[in-house]
């Protein structure tokens, strides 16, 4: 099936699954991260302070994502979906009011696990279950929410943030996501149509599509854990530097209207690499492409490492763009191809939840270097380290 063919026969699921992307990226370090400055002057906070209530939120949601996203194997899509959407918007009208850190800690828990976390875990289980023969394509067209987020958000929210402040900018956010977003995700859900989860998952022990792991199986087997650090490096290690980007780029003597050019950059090619990424992984098995995907994100961190210019700062996000865009079809179709997919929203939390953990580690493990140049060479390491553990058999050649 062409891809013209493929977007027409699931046109309400994979925007469906776009759109839930594309709001998560409130909960995006990127994006979250762009209104630092206006904390740390408004609430009197120090970097380092800040970085340390972010990590605590994400932790926390990491640990609780483990739990709630394994609900989505059993509670329908539409139902799973108003909850998180609500617990978002809701999360979101508090950070716009966030007045001490109690109130900020709250604001970074809801939106974080909401958002970063849960739509896009509701929008790739949906599609991988749903679209099961298609799932390189599903997920990496689903996955454009973040690219178009990327391109878009950053330039919004300097705009909104210079003439109209932290509050109205995040009062503006809750109200497109109530009025416009979760109205047209029912619509969506409703005019797909969705058969429930059990019976999808019967058809497909049936058809023994799948070995069917169980989450206890997955956590027991050794060359799972050996893996993980590639899996969760473009997370872990983008969102260090992302959260500090603000410091980075003053350190390089940047702009700030270069890092908003830059973040297009990033998002173009996360959204040109995805389209490209999704048939490769189709056509063959996504472990040939897990053994070098995180290679083009340590040369771009290599790149911010050695560079003066702004153009560096291109070159980063040209590369760290390339690993994000196969990270997404590449890993979940993985997952589907060897677990099976009667227990995949129990495994697709497992590590979601390890991954946002990692993402709650890396502000604050960031802040703790004394130098930009010292964390990124540690960046750089882990990269090299997780790439090397990986070409050990994977589990899909057991």
């Amino acid at each position: 099936m062409n891809y013209l063919n493929f977007v027409k026969s699931n046109k309400y699921l994979l925007l469906f699954g776009f759109l839930c992307v594309f709001i998560g990226n409130l909960g995006q370090t990127f994006f979250i991260s762009l209104f630092n400055k206006d904390l740390i002057a408004n609430l009197l906070l120090e970097k380092d302070n800040l970085s340390l209530v972010y990590s605590m939120a994400t932790l926390i949601s990491g640990f609780t994502i483990f739990f709630v996203g394994a609900k989505i194997d059993d509670i329908e899509v539409k139902k799973f979906m108003s909850f998180v959407i609500i617990g978002l918007i809701a999360s979101c009208i508090l950070f716009a009011n966030s007045t001490n850190l109690i109130m900020l800690f709250l604001s970074y828990l809801g939106i974080r696990l909401c958002g970063q976390g849960l739509m896009t875990h509701i929008a790739v289980t949906t599609l991988m279950r749903y679209i099961p023969k298609h799932r390189g394509k599903a997920v990496s067209l689903s996955l454009q929410g973040m690219a178009f987020g990327e391109m878009m958000m950053p330039a919004i929210a300097v705009n909104l943030l210079k003439n109209y402040g932290h509050t109205a900018s995040w009062h503006s956010y809750a109200a497109f996501a109530l009025l416009l977003v979760f109205p047209l995700l029912l619509w969506l859900l409703k005019k797909a149509d969705l058969v429930p989860v059990h019976n999808v998952t019967e058809s497909s022990l049936e058809a023994g599509e799948n070995k069917d792991w169980s989450r206890a199986q997955v956590m027991s087997d050794w060359r799972f854990w050996l893996i993980l650090p590639a899996i969760i490096g473009p997370a872990f290690l983008i969102t260090g530097i992302f959260f500090h980007q603000t410091v980075l780029i003053d350190g390089k003597g940047w702009t700030l209207d270069w890092l908003s050019y830059g973040l297009m950059v990033y998002g173009l090619t996360h959204f040109l690499g995805a389209i490209l990424s999704g048939p490769l992984v189709d056509a063959s098995h996504p472990r040939v492409y897990m053994r070098w995907y995180l290679l083009p994100l340590v040369l771009g961190i290599f790149c911010l490492f050695i560079g003066r210019h702004e153009a560096w700062l291109f070159a980063f996000m040209f590369l760290a763009g390339i690993t994000v865009a196969s990270s997404g079809p590449v890993i979940n179709s993985f997952y589907a191809e060897v677990f099976g997919s009667t227990h995949l929203g129990a495994i697709r939390a497992l590590v979601s939840a390890t991954m946002i953990i990692s993402t709650g580690v890396a502000p604050y493990l960031f802040s703790l270097f004394d130098t930009i140049d010292s964390f990124l060479l540690f960046a750089i390491g882990y990269g090299i380290l997780a790439s090397v553990m990986i070409q050990k058999k994977l589990l899909a050649e057991k």
